[in-house]
């Protein structure tokens, strides 16, 4: 398609959102940060610009999903539920996906647009508002706000039941865990390396939303580095972390080449063999799919998160049935009954043998 067929065919699909036929009945919807926007009545179809977004509305109600942001890899693809699996992808604002197909987005016609973010996603919900005369609702990603931006979807599709249900299961675990880790003294706490990336020489500092989990679960995370460039990880040195000497390492997120790729080769590499976490066996990957437990994207994931992460922390204060929970959280969020085999596999290098 040539550059002026383009010009035109985006005119043409603004000009049609602008039509009067495409209009519906409003009501004024305010959003987390206050924001006040005209939203239709009737809610059919949403759109996520960014991952966080899309877990929560895959959670609270996946037939109003639009699309993905980018396409489901085969590992997430596996434990996602037909049809939704299947949907078209349109890009996004964050995440894997930063730029958005507009053009693809206002073909499918959503009644409504979410970010879910920091205070970027304000500034960039208003500009692509503007673009498309699609309203764009905005909430909160931080941990302790999930049962407050679950009731705020509910409100916004209509889905109040399903929300408040979905968001007293997410506080319960949140005041469980924040509970039970107050209890625990500093000198007792036990200090984490979050080891991202094929050689797991990427991580997220302590002060990243990225790694709030594992704080919040009652690690200490060693890297003491800058954040990496827009809210990215950080690449670091092996001699910084021989230099920190972890007592626990958590192999995170990794879709680069092959998944896994860090766990496997940490147990026969010359220099990760010198850590006293390798040398105890105490090396656990979060589990990745459909969305990984710790991160990227932040969202109702962690709440799975943080219990497997503080059983596994501090086993003597926390009693999960890691199995049970898994099982539980799966079918209540993701609409999806693990088989054994299911579990075995997710869980098969995230808990203790």
């Amino acid at each position: 398609m040539g550059i002026s067929h383009r010009i035109l065919t985006v005119v043409a699909i603004l000009a049609f959102v602008a039509l009067p036929a495409f209009a519906a009945p409003t009501r004024s919807f305010t959003d987390m940060t206050g924001r006040t926007v005209k939203v239709p009545v009737a809610i059919h179809k949403v759109f996520c610009m960014g991952p966080p977004c899309q877990i929560l509305i895959y959670a609270l109600a996946p037939d109003l999903l639009a699309g993905w942001n980018y396409p489901p890899e085969p590992g997430e693809a596996e434990l996602l539920i037909e049809p939704y699996r299947r949907l078209p992808v349109l890009g996004g604002w964050f995440g894997k996906s930063n730029t958005g197909n507009l053009e693809q987005i206002v073909k499918v016609k959503p009644d409504v647009m979410i970010s879910i973010g920091d205070p970027m996603a304000t500034a960039v919900a208003e500009r692509v508002q503007a673009q498309i005369r699609i309203p764009v609702v905005v909430g909160d990603w931080q941990l302790k706000s999930t049962g407050n931006t679950l009731r705020m979807l509910g409100r916004l599709v209509h889905r109040e039941k399903r929300a408040e249900e979905l968001a007293r299961i997410s506080e319960a675990a949140i005041a469980e865990v924040e509970r039970k880790v107050a209890a625990i003294p500093q000198d007792q706490r036990r200090r984490v390396y979050y080891a991202e990336g094929p050689k797991g020489l990427a991580t997220d500092p302590g002060n990243s939303f990225h790694s709030e989990a594992i704080v919040f679960a009652g690690g200490i995370n060693v890297a003491k580095v800058p954040q990496g460039g827009n809210f990215g990880q950080t690449n670091v040195s092996p001699e910084q972390i021989l230099m920190w000497n972890p007592d626990i390492i958590i192999a995170g997120y990794d879709h680069v080449s092959s998944p896994g790729q860090f766990y496997r080769s940490v147990w026969s590499d010359p220099f990760w063999r010198k850590l006293k976490a390798v040398q105890n066996k105490e090396v656990f990957e979060a589990p990745q799919y459909p969305f990984n437990w710790i991160d990227r994207p932040p969202a109702v994931n962690r709440i799975i998160g943080i219990k497997w992460l503080a059983n596994l922390l501090y086993p003597d204060r926390f009693h999960y049935d890691i199995r049970k929970e898994t099982r539980n959280f799966y079918a209540k969020f993701y609409h999806r009954t693990l088989t054994d085999a299911e579990l075995d596999k997710l869980l098969a290098q995230a808990v203790r043998k």
